[in-house]
């Protein structure tokens, strides 16, 4: 399928695998993907394994990227990780505002906001998540609380860092739950975003924005989700741990 803005599919591993397990999904990964040039794939291992993975893929053209990284440089900030430390390990990517974060670390749109430019400063591509809650969803404010992440957690970007940043929006209702968005939802919400990214940064950023859909996304889902026209790629959470099932997604998406 052809699309304007090129589809990013990256993966998500969370609190999981040793360093070992993780060498062995990438090399499984880098055997079955090849030098595949159709989307960038990304994959996000633990703090641990980065620096194992990252020379893993130094032969690769999959990206490295990491879950998280603090909003300040280097200095007296016990048990932080700044962006100078990961762009040491070439790492491109590095997601920020994961709904997991907001809601346990309690990390407001400001303090995403600190790291989406500390991440540019550092020549770091930030994927900012957003989404809104069941609870939110079934009250009618999906639009109000994903319009104000987007606004507070972009805040002080110049366009330029805007365009470069990726979006994705995950519904976190939908996060390991099983439960998906339907494709028609997915794309209202991600033209909807696009929306208002053109309200604050003008349309020929928001036209280049990538957004992608994170909320269990499957090799069954993959192709339908992907086919939407605001849909830009995926970030993937329980299904990035297989390597059959990712390439499956990643496959689907072409």
């Amino acid at each position: 399928m052809e699309k304007d803005r090129k589809l990013i599919i990256a993966g998500n591993w969370k609190c999981n695998k040793t360093v070992a397990e993780s060498l062995a999904l990438v090399a499984d990964l880098k055997r079955d993907l090849g030098s595949i040039k159709e989307l960038d794939v990304v994959v996000c291992p633990a703090f641990t394994a980065l620096d194992a993975v990252s020379k893993a893929l130094s032969d690769s053209v999959i990206r490295l990227g990491s879950q998280n990284m603090g909003d300040n440089g280097y200095g007296a900030f016990t048990g932080e990780i700044c962006a100078g430390m990961l762009r040491d390990l070439t790492v491109r990517y590095v997601i920020l505002g994961h709904s997991e974060r907001r809601q346990f670390q309690q990390e407001p749109d400001a303090l995403v906001a600190r790291k989406a430019l500390a991440a540019h400063n550092a020549s770091l591509l930030p994927i900012v998540c957003v989404g809104e809650t069941l609870a939110e969803r079934e009250a009618g404010i999906t639009h109000d609380v994903v319009g104000r992440q987007i606004r507070g957690s972009l805040a002080g970007l110049t366009p330029d860092q805007v365009e470069a940043t990726v979006i994705a929006y995950e519904p976190v209702w939908a996060i390991g739950t099983g439960k998906t968005a339907t494709s028609a939802q997915a794309q209202e919400i991600h033209a909807f975003i696009r929306g208002v990214l053109a309200q604050e940064h003008g349309d020929a950023v928001a036209r280049r924005v990538r957004i992608q859909y994170g909320g269990s996304v499957k090799p069954s889902n993959a192709r339908e989700l992907m086919g939407q026209p605001d849909v830009d790629g995926a970030l993937v959470g329980g299904a990035s741990l297989e390597a059959k099932s990712f390439v499956e997604i990643i496959r689907n998406s072409i």
